[in-house]
């Protein structure tokens, strides 16, 4: 489907070009220009671009802390799953109880009467 959708975009995309020689250069010299102010945008505009570049790079330290984080919890809890698996429960929620008391029992205890 979305290689129909993909086809139907591009056909759309070229429908919409124009036919006319001067109407076609026009257009090739309105997106060379839009191309090159994009791509000169930096000279015109250095404090910007510098400012730019200095909340980058923090987003990016950030961006690898969080990164870093999250795969120590998760690499922890794996390790702590591995070891205990009621240990995700906080320890107030269990009171004094071990992990061998939560353990169920899965058969009452026989009485006399029982077959």
């Amino acid at each position: 489907m979305s290689l129909f959708r993909i086809a139907v975009v591009l056909s759309l995309g070229v429908a919409v070009m124009p036919s006319d020689e001067e109407q076609q250069a026009a257009l090739y010299q309105r997106a060379a220009t839009a191309a090159h102010w994009t791509i000169t945008y930096c000279d015109r505009n250095a404090a910007q671009c510098e400012m730019a570049g200095h909340l980058w790079d923090g987003f990016v330290r950030k961006a690898q802390f969080a990164g870093k984080l999250a795969y120590d919890v998760a690499i922890a809890s794996s390790e702590t799953l591995r070891q205990d698996p009621l240990a995700p429960q906080l320890a107030s929620d269990r009171g004094t109880l071990q992990s061998g008391d939560l353990e169920p029992t899965w058969r009452s205890p026989k009485r006399q009467g029982d077959i």
